[in-house]
């Protein structure tokens, strides 16, 4: 307890202040000593301020009491009664001398506890290291509470931090609005312009609408251009992910390395998912990549995209999502009374049939069969067959890939880091994150082909040559 007392009054004020306890420990680390040394009679202050800063420094739980001319009273400290106070008197030359202190706790056990509760003890805790491990460790797609925890264990415990949760969503909460100042926007430019300094391979391009409001941005970085030159040729395109705060679809290009590993080649935020603006999309990508073009390019059913990639890339084997197809049997399909009758050899004669004639011969009799030739949405598929159906795909090389599942796998991934309420300036930086671990994972299928040769299963010679040009991922499927 703190008692300022003035000169013509014994009577006094007491106002309860912020209760805080601290282990002796934290007090020797807090600050210097001659300010965390305890009170006692005689010390002097020369002004109130120093009276106040000095007792919130020592953090020692009590009460403050005061005293002046025109209001007397008195109050009763919080919960414990502590007896812990510094009384003092202000003389005629303005100072303030300790009358009397008291400095053993009682009724509590001191512990930072409860200060993690006072605003300005928070202030005091979190150190530069403490705010360098928030911010790279959030920025690493960590969350709060995870680096709370982490901030515990490192403590012995949550009973020895002395800051909450909250305060560290303010804290990375601030920064934000930070960077926000001069616009959601301008901070993600900035973030790029940066980029562009550091690295003149990465690529990013965007475009306002009339408001001067972002319409739609895409950006590249310089190992994701780099992949492309040996793994462009089959690129997955999606664009069902997320769609955030500001209404911009993210969507993403992917494509697989020599080790069947899922690689990032290319990220974009999309105001509108219309024919003009996928292909102002495919124009700039396609432009980052030095215009040379993949041998396919996979996305959904989307007629927009179609449309685009026709005037953009004519030439090159668009194939929808063969898995994107199937699941919607059951919901367009799932109304007839012998629907799982019929969508096992409608199945069927998709996975099964060899030639392009096969196929169509196939499908017709099973429409016949069950008397499906009025099923307007059947009939739509087999008028776009030669987009999506295996038998039709002969003879090209897809890398694997039937599906935008590729994509859909980069999407998990991307859970990690981005929601719906990432704001645009978080994106980019999020972006290379996920790719400098989709490096990394590359770099330890490297590393593990190097150390290790896998067991032949055979005695042909043809095998042992396999083994020593292919990957070991891609080697156990010629071996499969």
């Amino acid at each position: 307890m703190v008692e300022f007392v003035g000169n013509d009054n014994e009577d006094v004020i007491e106002d309860v202040i912020e209760e805080v306890h601290i282990t002796d420990d934290e007090e020797e680390n807090g600050a210097d000593d001659d300010i965390l040394s305890p009170p006692f009679v005689g010390m002097v202050f020369q002004s109130w301020e120093e009276v106040d800063t000095y007792y919130k420094r020592r953090r020692v739980e009590g009460k403050r009491v005061y005293s002046t001319r025109d209001e007397l009273g008195t109050k009763r400290s919080k919960k414990c009664d502590c007896p812990v106070l510094m009384y003092c008197n202000r003389t005629k030359d303005g100072e303030w001398v300790v009358k009397r202190a008291v400095n053993e706790h009682k009724n509590h056990c001191p512990t930072p506890r409860k200060s993690r509760y006072v605003p300005r003890y928070r202030q005091e805790d979190i150190t530069s290291l403490v705010k360098r491990k928030l911010f790279n460790d959030y920025n690493s797609g960590a969350n709060v509470p995870q680096i709370f925890n982490c901030l515990a264990s490192e403590r012995n415990g949550v009973e020895n931090v002395t800051f909450t949760k909250k305060y560290l969503q303010n804290i990375i909460a601030r920064d934000k609005a930070e960077k926000m100042k001069e616009g959601d926007w301008n901070a993600m430019w900035k973030y790029f312009k940066a980029m562009s300094t550091d690295n003149e391979n990465f690529f990013h391009k965007h475009r306002v609408g009339e408001d001067n409001i972002l319409k739609d941005v895409m950006w590249v970085d310089a190992r994701s251009r780099a992949a492309y030159e040996e793994f462009g040729d089959v690129v997955v395109f999606d664009s069902t992910y997320l769609t955030n705060e500001y209404d911009l679809p993210f969507s993403n290009f992917v494509g697989v390395n020599h080790h069947g590993q899922t690689i990032l080649l290319g990220c974009a935020l999309l105001s509108h998912e219309d024919s003009e603006t996928f292909e102002w999309l495919f124009t700039e990508w396609l432009s980052c990549m030095s215009n040379k073009k993949p041998i396919g390019f996979l996305t959904d059913q989307d007629a927009a995209m179609r449309k685009a990639l026709r005037e953009v890339m004519p030439d090159v084997r668009h194939r929808w999502c063969l898995w994107h197809i199937l699941t919607k049997f059951s919901h367009k399909l799932g109304k007839y009374n012998d629907y799982e009758l019929f969508k096992v050899e409608l199945h069927n004669v998709i996975y099964n049939s060899l030639t392009k004639n096969e196929f169509e011969v196939q499908w017709t009799d099973v429409i016949k069969k069950y008397k499906l030739e009025g099923e307007i949405w059947l009939a739509g598929l087999y008028h776009g067959r030669e987009m999506w159906v295996p038998a039709f795909m002969n003879g090209m090389f897809w890398a694997g890939m039937k599906s935008t599942q590729r994509s859909e796998s980069i999407n998990r991934f991307f859970d990690g880091f981005v929601d719906k309420h990432t704001r645009l300036f978080e994106f980019a930086p999020f972006y290379i994150k996920a790719v400098e671990s989709r490096a990394n994972d590359e770099q330890q299928a490297d590393a593990a082909d190097q150390r290790a040769v896998r067991p032949l299963a055979t005695q042909f010679s043809v095998e042992r040559a396999f083994r020593k040009v292919y990957t070991d991922a891609k080697f156990l499927e010629v071996q499969e």
